[in-house]
């Protein structure tokens, strides 16, 4: 099936990419997934048709590409925690092929938080809303300095992707002085 996944709310606000590079969503790696991701409410949603050079055997995307995806994915729910945190564990079941060319959309929102652990969980489904996949992580919340130590030479603060999250995603006015106050407060 080829059409499209139905529109996205009015609500919905895009997040900035994890970083330029980023594999699963980084708009100067030609190489990547290209996830483009909005907030809407506390999940966060992408959509996306798979390329052929994604592919794996027959013309399905390949199983690590389809994990990649859901890994970049709910790391957008770190904009919706409002803390840095990375990936502890991922399982992901494929539940259908993945043809690629065909759209997907993407879901993850927070299952739960218990001290620095948090339980994400996300679903792929086709554009008629068949389940194609889901997955489940644990991501461990962590200091931003935990960052600083694999890029301190990088052109961008490393911390700016957490530094620019809003308490309200539709207001640019709360926006800056929120990041204001960060910056001043982890001088």
């Amino acid at each position: 099936m080829t059409t499209a996944p139905t529109p996205l709310p009015a609500e919905a606000v895009r997040l900035d990419p994890h970083g330029p590079a980023c594999f699963g969503c980084g708009p100067a790696n030609p190489g990547g997934i290209g996830l483009e991701v909005f907030r809407v409410g506390d999940e966060v949603v992408a959509d996306v048709v798979f390329p052929e050079r994604l592919a794996g055997a027959h013309g399905v995307v390949h199983g690590g590409v389809v994990a990649s995806a859901c890994d970049d994915l709910m790391a957008f729910l770190l904009y919706v925690l409002g803390k840095p945190a990375v990936t502890r564990s991922l399982t992901v079941d494929y539940l259908a092929p993945v043809p690629v060319g065909e759209p997907h959309r993407l879901r993850g929102r927070i299952v739960e938080r218990a001290g620095r652990r948090v339980v994400m969980s996300a679903v792929g489904e086709a554009a008629d809303g068949t389940a194609r996949f889901t997955a489940d992580a644990v991501f461990v919340e962590v200091d931003l300095a935990h960052f600083a130590r694999f890029r301190p030479d990088a052109a961008e603060d490393p911390f700016s992707r957490f530094d620019a999250r809003r308490a309200d995603p539709l207001d640019p006015v709360a926006e800056v002085a929120e990041v204001a106050a960060v910056a001043e407060a982890q001088r």
